[in-house]
C-alpha cells in the first residue's frame, strides 16, 4: 500500500475513534508499526497532509470511508505512552516539575498526563516537584501549590510524593561548596557583557583560575553579605570548547536581596538557578526517567557536568517537540494569565476564557478527555500544532452518551398558539439515542384552546414549523395556529424544527468562553449543580449555580 493510502487508512480509524478528529502522531505510530516505512520526515509529512484532509470530513463521511479498508485489530495496536529502558527489578521514578507561579494550564497537562501514565504503566513512583527557586522572573504564588495538587488529582493521577525545591536550599549550598572545594566551581565578578563575550568566544575569565580558597571566600560574601546583588555569581566549570556556547561555564547561583519567598521568606541570600537546582533534586529524589521538551537539550548537557563531577548516573531522558495549542481568548502562559487576573482582565483563574485546567473543569471538560487528548499525541520530537477543537471532540465523545438533553431559549419571545387540543402534551426524549431513559413530559393548561410558550426571537417568522416533541404550527402574519400531524407530517411539509420552553421555565445565564453572558430561559427539568447538560441546538454546558451555566462547546 502506498504511504499516503496507508496514512489515510489509519487517519480515518483514528478520527472515528476520537469523535471526528485524527491525531498526526498517532497515525505515524500506526504506520511505523507496519514496518514498511522508516523515513520519519516522509511519514510525518504524509500523516500531516492526510490528517488535515480527513479532519475536514464529517464523522459520518469518515465512517463511510473506513469501509474501503480492512483492519486487523492486533496488527496495528499502538501504545502512545513510550516504552522505557528499565532494568530488571528497577523502580521507575518520574516527576512533573512545574514552577508554581499560577495554577496548571493546558500546556502543563501534557507533562502531567505523560508522567502520570508512565507511573501507571510501570507501577512506579510519581513525584510532583515544585521548582520554586526563582522569586524574580517566575515568582511563586502561594495559592498555586495547593492548586497544582488539586488539579493533578482531578486529572486522575495522585502523586506519591510532593516536594518543594525551596525547602532544600541547605542541600544545594552543600553541593555547591563541594564543587568549589573540588575546583569545579568559581565565583565570577565579571559583568554580564564580559560573561557573554567569554561564553561566545569560548575563552576563560580571570576568575576561572582563582584558587578554591579564594572562591570560598567570595562565596561566603555572596551568602552572608559583602557582595551585592548583580555583583557576583557562582559558575560551574564545563568545556569552554563546547560547540554550544550555552553549555560553556554556566551560572549555578546568584544573589537576590529581599526575595520575600512564600516558603523561605528572606532566609537565604544566594539562590540556585534551575539547571543546578533541578540536577541536585533529581539526584535526591532518585529520578530514573525524565521526559521533557527538546528545547531543554542544553540543560541536560549542563546538568551532566554536575553528575560527572560527583560520579553520579544521569537519569534516562526522552524529549518531545513543542505543542502549540490555539483557540483560546487568553494566552497559554502562567505569567501573562497572572497579570490579566491581577489587572481584572480575567475574572479569576477559572474564567472561561482562560486555558487553565480549573477553567476547563468549570466549563465541563472531563479529565478523561484531557488525558486522552495528550496521550494520543505520544512522545515524539515533532512539533505539534493542536487546537481546542480537538479537545472539544474528545470531550464530546466522553460526555455525549451520559448527558441528558434540555431546551435553552435565548432572547425568548412569547408565542401564542390558537386552536390547540385540550389534551396536548409534550413528549421529548431525555436522550434521543436511549429511549429507555424516557421523555421530558410537560402538561399544559390550555385555556380557550390557546397555548402560550416561548421561542427564540430569531426563530419567530411566518412559515410552517414543528415545535420539537410537541406539535406542528403555522405562523401567518405573526399569528400561530395549531396544525394536526406528527413529526412525519412536518417533514413532508418541509418544516423547520424549533426548540421552545413552556411559560413556567426558569431564567438562566450561560457564561460563554468569550466572557459574554447569554440570558435566556431553561426548560423546567431537574438539573443538579455540577451536572452537564446538552442544550439542544446550542451546546454542552455545566450547571455552576442555581441560575448560571458555563458553556463547554457545541
Amino acid at each position: 500500500m502506498e504511504l499516503e493510502e496507508l496514512a489515510r487508512k489509519y487517519a480515518l480509524k483514528n478520527a472515528v475513534e476520537h469523535g471526528g478528529e485524527c491525531n498526526t502522531n498517532a497515525v505515524m505510530g500506526q504506520i511505523f508499526s507496519e514496518g514498511e516505512f522508516e523515513d520519519k520526515g516522509k511519514v510525518g509529512r504524509a500523516a500531516g497532509k492526510v490528517c488535515s484532509q480527513v479532519n475536514q470530513m464529517s464523522l459520518e463521511e469518515q465512517k463511510e470511508a473506513m469501509e474501503e479498508y480492512e483492519y486487523e485489530e492486533e496488527a496495528h495496536e499502538h501504545d502512545p505512552i513510550p516504552d522505557l529502558d528499565v532494568d530488571e527489578g528497577e523502580e521507575v521514578v518520574v516527576r512533573f516539575a512545574p514552577n508554581p507561579n499560577g495554577p496548571p494550564h493546558l500546556g502543563h497537562a501534557r507533562g502531567m498526563t505523560v508522567n502520570g501514565a508512565l507511573k501507571e504503566k510501570y507501577d512506579g513512583k510519581l513525584i510532583l516537584r515544585f521548582d520554586d527557586t526563582d522569586p524574580v522572573t517566575k515568582r511563586p504564588m502561594k495559592e498555586a501549590y495547593q492548586m497544582y495538587e488539586e488539579d493533578y488529582t482531578c486529572l486522575g493521577y495522585r502523586p506519591d510524593e510532593v516536594r518543594y525545591s525551596s525547602k532544600n536550599f541547605d542541600k544545594y549550598i552543600e553541593y555547591a561548596e563541594e564543587l568549589i572545594e573540588m575546583g569545579e566551581a568559581y565565583v565570577s565578578k565579571a559583568s554580564q557583557e564580559e560573561m557573554q563575550k567569554h561564553r561566545r568566544e569560548g575563552t576563560a575569565s580571570k576568575y576561572r583560575s582563582q584558587s578554591p580558597e579564594k572562591t570560598m571566600e567570595l562565596w561566603e560574601k555572596m551568602k552572608n553579605g559583602g557582595l551585592e546583588e548583580g555583583e557576583a555569581v557562582l559558575k560551574v566549570k564545563t568545556d569552554l570548547d563546547h560547540k554550544n556556547p550555552a553549555v560553556r561555564d554556566f551560572v549555578a547561583f546568584r544573589i537576590i536581596e529581599d526575595p520575600d519567598h512564600p516558603i523561605t521568606g528572606d532566609e537565604y541570600r544566594v539562590w540556585p538557578l534551575l539547571d543546578f537546582q533541578g540536577a541536585i533534586e533529581d539526584r535526591l529524589m532518585g529520578t530514573t526517567h525524565i521526559v521533557r521538551g527538546k528545547d531543554l537539550r542544553a540543560s541536560t548537557k549542563r546538568q551532566k557536568y554536575i553528575y560527572n563531577y560527583f560520579d553520579w548516573e544521569y537519569p534516562d531522558i526522552m524529549y518531545w517537540g513543542n505543542v502549540r495549542i490555539s483557540g483560546f481568548d487568553a494566552p497559554v502562559s502562567s505569567s501573562t494569565l497572572g497579570k490579566m487576573v491581577k489587572e481584572g482582565e480575567l475574572d479569576g483563574w477559572d474564567d472561561p476564557r482562560a486555558p487553565t485546567l480549573r477553567a476547563l473543569k468549570r466549563r465541563g471538560f472531563q479529565p478523561e478527555a484531557i488525558r486522552e487528548y495528550f496521550t494520543d499525541m505520544g512522545v515524539t520530537e515533532n512539533d505539534i500544532e493542536a487546537s481546542i477543537e480537538g479537545l472539544k471532540k474528545m470531550n464530546t465523545r466522553v460526555i455525549d452518551e451520559k448527558t441528558d438533553r434540555a431546551f435553552f431559549v435565548k432572547e425568548p419571545i412569547g408565542l401564542e398558539i390558537s386552536d390547540v387540543p385540550d389534551d396536548l402534551k409534550a413528549e421529548i426524549p431525555v436522550h434521543p439515542e436511549f429511549p429507555k431513559r424516557g421523555n421530558r413530559e410537560h402538561n399544559f393548561a390550555v385555556e380557550n384552546r390557546a397555548l402560550e410558550l416561548f421561542v427564540e426571537k430569531s426563530d419567530f417568522s411566518d412559515g410552517y414549523f414543528r415545535l420539537k416533541g410537541l406539535c406542528n404550527i403555522e405562523i401567518t402574519d405573526g399569528k400561530a395556529e395549531f396544525r394536526p400531524g406528527d413529526h412525519k407530517q412536518a417533514l413532508e411539509n418541509d418544516a423547520d424544527f424549533l426548540h421552545w420552553v413552556p411559560k413556567n421555565s426558569e431564567e438562566a445565564t450561560v457564561r460563554m468562553p468569550t466572557g459574554e453572558d447569554i440570558e435566556g430561559l431553561v426548560e423546567p427539568v431537574n438539573i443538579e449543580v455540577d451536572e452537564i447538560i446538552q442544550f439542544e441546538r446550542f451546546g454542552f454546558a455545566r450547571k455552576d449555580s442555581a441560575k448560571v451555566f458555563y458553556f463547554a462547546h457545541e
